[in-house]
């Protein structure tokens, strides 16, 4: 048993609930965890003001039925210089040993680098866990703001190897673990697949795909739609969340290709309640992205037992074992992906990596992340 002095004092930095995504998920349930784990007292730093509404492409940052597990005490606005400061100070007044920033967007490395400027002159351990070393579209001067941040941190965190090989590129001279990032769990337990069409309104009977998140470029939606019009089979797909680019091109292609029947889409975010629904009513996952680094929806796949298939970008294929839990093909290539989707549907095989898919969520738990965390 640890005592109570004998704890680590660490700060989390990051977007909390009720600011929405996978940064935010991802946020809350390290810290929930790391006070869970019993050896450490966290500190919750989230933003009073996250991104300026002009930089930000959807309909609101917040999630309108989140449910707040954590009172953080301390906020950043990422437009106000004079809160970094503030920030810090209060951190160094707090006492903590440690500061964890969450590093996913050059946009905040001006804040980060001035609060972990002023943390480090007091001894305190400046770490960063990298979802994203490169932003998945080009920002001015952001490999300049990537490096002057995260060349600042004692200890560098990287969710996938892949991250890690853009972190390096950056020209970083320290270590750098790989640390995988974990399944989503908030999200509740699998229900009955016919319990989940039902309360979508789908077909009990349908071969049904699922495509999940954001909708940007990056993406592949558009690459996945060209692939459901080279299926032999009626395979269905469903699309689950908002569109921040690309809508209108879509929707051409759809009609073009006479498509309009079997897609159904829902553009809106999928509230955190809703989504059980969505993965447990599919029977696969399709990522079809041009470029990545890890996904918070394959994660969350893996939680409710579903195989997913994956092009072979980024961290992707680290996170689907190919013939195990899912599929690995190449990318932008439409004709590979509806060749995988039919091949999903034959014989044994949706049966096989479901069950894969099941055993693999055992290798990315919560647990092994905090105790991986805690050792370094």
């Amino acid at each position: 048993m640890i005592r109570p002095d004998q704890r680590r004092k660490l700060a989390v930095i990051g977007p909390y609930p009720p600011y929405r995504g996978g940064i935010a998920h991802f946020t809350e349930q390290f810290h929930v965890n790391l006070e869970s784990s019993g050896c450490a007292d966290v500190t919750g730093v989230s933003f009073s003001r996250q991104y300026p509404g002009f930089l930000f492409p959807g309909k609101t940052q917040y999630a309108q039925d989140a449910v707040i597990q954590l009172n953080t005490q301390i906020s950043i606005d990422s437009m106000n210089p004079m809160s970094w400061g503030k920030a810090a100070r209060q951190l160094i007044g707090l006492g903590v040993d440690e500061v964890v920033f969450m590093y996913w967007m050059p946009f905040f490395a001006p804040a980060f680098v001035r609060m972990a400027n002023l943390l480090k002159k007091q001894g305190i351990t400046v770490s960063a866990i990298v979802h994203n070393a490169s932003p998945h579209e080009r920002q001015p001067l952001g490999s300049f703001l990537s490096h002057a941040f995260l060349s600042r941190c004692d200890r560098l965190i990287a969710l996938s190897k892949a991250v890690k090989r853009d972190m390096e590129a950056l020209g970083l001279r320290r270590p750098i673990d790989v640390n995988p990032h974990p399944v989503y769990n908030q999200f509740g337990t699998s229900i009955e697949k016919k319990e989940a069409r039902h309360h979508l309104g789908l077909n009990e009977t349908d071969a049904l795909i699922l495509f999940f998140g954001l909708v940007r470029k990056y993406k592949g939606l558009d690459i996945l739609i060209q692939a459901l019009g080279q299926t032999s089979r009626p395979v269905k797909l469903l699309v689950a969340g908002e569109w921040y680019e690309g809508q209108s091109e879509v929707d051409l292609m759809i009609k073009r290709l006479g498509l309009s029947d079997r897609i159904d889409i829902r553009d809106h975010y999928i509230s955190d309640s809703d989504v059980k629904y969505f993965f447990s009513a599919a029977d696969v996952v399709v990522q079809p992205y041009r470029n990545a680094t890890q996904s918070g929806v394959v994660q969350t796949a893996l939680q409710f037992g579903k195989p997913s298939i994956v092009t072979g970008v980024g961290g992707l294929p680290e996170m689907i074992e190919h013939g195990v839990s899912g599929w690995v093909v190449k990318p932008e290539d439409p004709k590979a992906l509806a060749e995988a989707i039919d091949t999903f549907y034959e014989d044994d095989h949706a049966e096989r990596l479901t069950l894969g898919a099941i055993r693999a969520r055992d290798s990315f738990t919560w647990e092994t992340f905090i105790s991986n965390f805690l050792k370094d």
